[in-house]
């Protein structure tokens, strides 16, 4: 990695956080107002005869929509998208390194992510889909090099090369899916 694209790497991470500091409502602050109390189901009123007096069906629970409430759901899913991202870097690790013939002898490798995110929330004209989040990462290529391919097997590993990856996900019903 040349000096500039160090630069750039850096550059990215601190903005990335900045951007999270001033963008990102504190996660902690539902925490902090703690659980509602729970309720119990009342009795279902009786009619004369002794059956069960039917009722209206029970509303949707309403979901907050407000850009700050999905904005922290959404920051609390891509925590867990990235753990799984690590997850699947310690796959790539132990089961889909590349070997191939290089001009110092072999190379190994395989794809690793960076653990620094960018989160972006946008709100839609949909009803069934309200808001889109834009989680932005770096992939990175992990790579060693050996004279025999036991050799480049064995590390260590080192980055490459990166690529910024940006994924889109959707708001709805009350979550965020993939």
């Amino acid at each position: 990695m040349d000096s500039r694209q160090a630069r750039d790497a850096r550059f990215f991470v601190l903005f990335s956080y900045l951007l999270l500091l001033v963008f990102s409502p504190p996660a902690w602050a539902a925490d902090q107002q703690g659980a509602p109390p729970a309720k119990h189901p009342a009795k279902p009123a009786r009619t004369a005869a002794g059956k069960p007096a039917k009722t209206a069906p029970a509303a949707p629970p309403l979901i907050d929509l407000t850009e700050e409430a999905v904005q922290t759901s959404f920051d609390a899913f891509t925590i867990e998208w990235m753990k799984k991202l690590s997850d699947a870097e310690e796959f790539h690790r132990t089961k889909v390194i590349t070997v191939s013939e290089s001009a110092e002898g072999f190379a190994a490798e395989y794809v690793g992510y960076l653990p620094h995110r960018y989160i972006i929330i946008k709100k839609t004209e949909s009803k069934d889909t309200p808001f889109v989040g834009i989680l932005t990462y770096y992939e990175k290529t992990m790579r060693c090099v050996g004279k025999t391919k036991e050799e480049a097997l064995k590390g260590p590993f080192e980055a490459s090369d990166s690529q910024q990856v940006s994924e889109i996900f959707r708001f709805t019903k009350g979550k965020w899916v993939y």
